[in-house]
């Protein structure tokens, strides 16, 4: 009883920091120096979004039209409530047993509350599609900046990956129970070439009703969560199973005895549905007043996220012990797996649905609209690299439609990155080749994350330390002109989001698979390679302008 009391009591404390952030951020929008536009109209207000890029040097190319809700979409589509569940709810419940739920979503809830603290504060301070490069490049350089864009895109393919295999996993184990024949590597990789394709085509001729299908794909998610949820609530309610077995370590009917370690392996697999957080971000150049509505996407997006996936893997979980303690389970044409499996969130989903597959093509379609997003976050990221002259080809990828939208270009090149990561992980790995991918996933982007983060903490401590304040950094401005930010909290809530960044890079590298460590660090050096090629084709380009002069 005292667990189940001390679990509640991690949950009650995550909803009052998200209203106490919320309530900070709030206050900090109404004490800025900000002045909204909006009540002047769509033009006036775009006409300041402009003149907020050419303070940093950029031009405007893009077409401001998406709306907050559209944009948070990037964000709730890449954390995929849905997606992440029916990926990794059944592996990290059989690694943690049932209290990862109760207490492991909590723990991860409250400190990624505080990295999104973090993260839409950078977002209201830099407007830009490459916020987080942006805002290391001001703080730290020009190599920091590099460095945080690269991991940042290295670490959304890797997702883009994981979303591409995790949609053509299920639709290929699905359609297999469906039409009769035996799943095989070559079905696999087939359909997860057929995603791909249809996605980045989605994003090559569906480019101006883009911003509805992100709005959109929120509204599935939604959906699946109140089907889900008040499906398995009519079936299994009221039953002899206790909300208290979310509080137990020791859980003899489900797994046996938890270890410590596999605990942890569970709360990282867990970890994926706070992963991508930052996607809202890559819109900002093409959303209305992006210094307030991409940070509250951000920010708004994860607390929704925890408060969703609280009630749903709550319902779920309880289901699924109920299954499992008594022996009986809810009638359905594919049953109920001999233990828990990464198809286990969609077998119970389609259990309590009495073995309709409507409740599985609706999973499976919000996978492939959250691979969607996710490929769109990474073209807008090869498009602000691109315009920095940061990768390869940047020429290419940088252009811009006569329509003001991103070429379809980076979108393709995404695609066929995400395969060739996808197809390398199923060679090397082979069926760990979704925990591959979330361990580089997981590295790059905490390391993205925890650049700027750290180079802010840094800027502090160096004021700090000049005596009696005399001289101040020319970064101020970047803060005090931010709408939403954090004020005293501000410093704190950024040293938490930090450590926590690290902790968790180094212990998916610990605990999870050491190849794919291994992978990360081959990719690191490649990243550390191309910022060394663009600082010779810098050089050179300097070289030629002299010679021309």
């Amino acid at each position: 009883m005292i667990a189940a009391y001390i679990g509640l009591l991690l949950s009650a404390l995550v909803c009052v920091l998200i209203f106490g952030l919320a309530y900070k951020a709030s206050n900090g929008y109404r004490t800025s120096r900000y002045q909204s536009m909006m009540r002047y109209g769509k033009e006036t207000q775009a006409m300041q979004d402009r003149q907020d890029l050419y303070r940093f040097g950029l031009t405007q190319p893009l077409r401001r039209d998406r709306s907050g809700w559209q944009t948070a979409g990037l964000s709730f589509g890449t954390m995929a409530l849905i997606g992440s569940s029916a990926l990794w709810f059944g592996p990290a419940v059989g690694q943690g047993g049932l209290s990862i739920i109760g207490f492991g979503l909590p723990i991860l809830a409250l400190f990624y509350i505080c990295v999104s603290g973090s993260l839409a504060e950078i977002a209201s301070a830099m407007p830009t599609a490459g916020s987080l490069s942006h805002t290391s490049i001001i703080l730290g350089g020009m190599k920091w900046g590099r460095r945080a864009g690269w991991f940042h895109l290295a670490g959304h393919l890797a997702m883009l990956a994981l979303f591409i295999g995790g949609c053509a996993y299920l639709t290929d184990s699905f359609a297999s129970w469906y039409l009769g024949y035996a799943p095989s590597v070559v079905s696999f990789l087939c359909l997860a070439a057929l995603i791909a394709v249809a996605q980045a085509a989605c994003l090559h001729w569906g480019a101006a009703w883009l911003g509805w299908l992100h709005g959109a794909g929120i509204w599935l998610q939604l959906l699946i969560i109140g089907l889900v949820t008040g499906s398995m609530l009519w079936l299994l309610w009221p039953n002899s199973y206790s909300a208290a077995v979310l509080y137990q370590f020791d859980t003899a009917s489900f797994m046996g005895h938890v270890r410590p370690e596999s605990y942890m392996v569970g709360l990282l697999l867990l970890l994926k549905l706070f992963l991508g957080m930052d996607g809202a971000a890559a819109g900002a150049e093409e959303t209305l007043e992006p210094r307030v509505r991409v940070p509250w996407a951000i920010y708004l997006s994860t607390a929704y996220t925890y408060i969703g996936g609280l009630i749903l893997l709550t319902v779920v979980t309880l289901a699924v012990a109920y299954s499992y303690g008594t022996g009986t389970l809810v009638q359905s044409a594919i049953g109920m797996p001999d233990k828990p499996n990464i198809a286990l969130f969609a077998e119970s989903a389609i259990a309590s649905w009495g073995g309709s597959m409507f409740i599985a093509v609706l999973i499976i379609a919000s996978l492939w609209a959250s691979g969607l997003q996710s490929m769109s976050v990474c073209a807008r990221a090869m498009f602000s690299l691109a315009r920095d002259e940061s990768i390869p080809c940047s020429r290419f990828i940088g252009r811009v439609t006569p329509e003001g939208r991103i070429t379809s270009h980076g979108s393709w090149a995404a695609a066929g990155m995400a395969l060739l990561l996808l197809g390398c992980a199923q060679l090397r790995w082979n069926n760990e080749s979704f925990v591959g991918l979330l361990t580089i996933s997981i590295v790059f982007l905490h390391t993205a994350y925890g650049i700027p983060i750290g180079l802010r903490l840094r800027e502090r401590f160096v004021r700090q330390s000049i005596r009696h304040g005399r001289s101040k950094s020319g970064n101020d401005g970047i803060w005090q002109d931010a709408p939403w930010h954090l004020g005293e909290w501000s410093h704190p809530v950024n040293a938490i989001a930090f450590c926590w960044l690290g902790v968790c890079a180094a212990l998916s590298i610990v605990f999870l698979t050491w190849d794919a460590a291994i992978a990360a660090l081959v990719l690191g050096l490649l990243l550390v390679l191309t910022e060394a090629w663009s600082d010779w084709r810098g050089r050179v380009h300097t070289l030629g302008n002299e010679m021309r002069k």
